[in-house]
């Protein structure tokens, strides 16, 4: 496949389980996301987990940027890292997939894997539970504002698509 291509500009994937409290901070982003971005600029997906299937839209993107609750990082901070597709860490092909082998993957099946970006929200409630906590909510919109500016940036300078 060649970059000229590529279809969608940016696919944004916000991913977590949202019956696990602060786990459903990717899928509450993307929510939020799909009001502030139109589909000629970025195709937003909520998703319960990373999956092979995500592959194949990845490897027609010219930016992916992954959205995901991190119990590491204090609730409601909010980390911007650039994953990359690397060497093949002999995963097999199945559920609990990292953004770094969804694109070893897009990479090895379609021969594209656009440079991406991981948004991370520091969170601590993991339970059995709906709704995201305080510190959660309040950190959503400041996700939302960094992503659409990445957009933007992308649209803006496409020989320059990282964050």
């Amino acid at each position: 496949m060649l970059l000229n291509e590529i279809n969608a500009p940016v696919l944004v994937i916000g991913y977590g389980n949202a019956l696990r409290g602060d786990d459903g901070a990717g899928p509450a982003a993307a929510q939020a996301l799909r009001d502030r971005l139109p589909a000629s600029l970025a195709e937003v997906l909520a998703v319960h987990q990373l999956l092979p299937e995500l592959t194949e839209p990845l490897s027609r993107s010219k930016l992916a940027i992954f959205i995901d609750a991190d119990w590491k990082s204090a609730p409601g901070e909010v980390h911007q890292k650039q994953v990359t597709a690397g060497p093949d860490e002999g995963k097999t092909i199945g559920h609990h997939q990292s953004p770094e082998n969804l694109l070893n993957m897009a990479r090895d099946l379609y021969g594209h894997a656009p440079p991406a970006v991981l948004f991370q929200v520091g969170a601590a409630e993991f339970g059995y539970q709906e709704g995201l906590s305080k510190p959660v909510r309040r950190a959503i919109p400041k996700v939302v504002r960094e992503v659409v500016k990445t957009v933007k940036k992308v649209v803006q300078d496409p020989e320059r698509p990282h964050a």
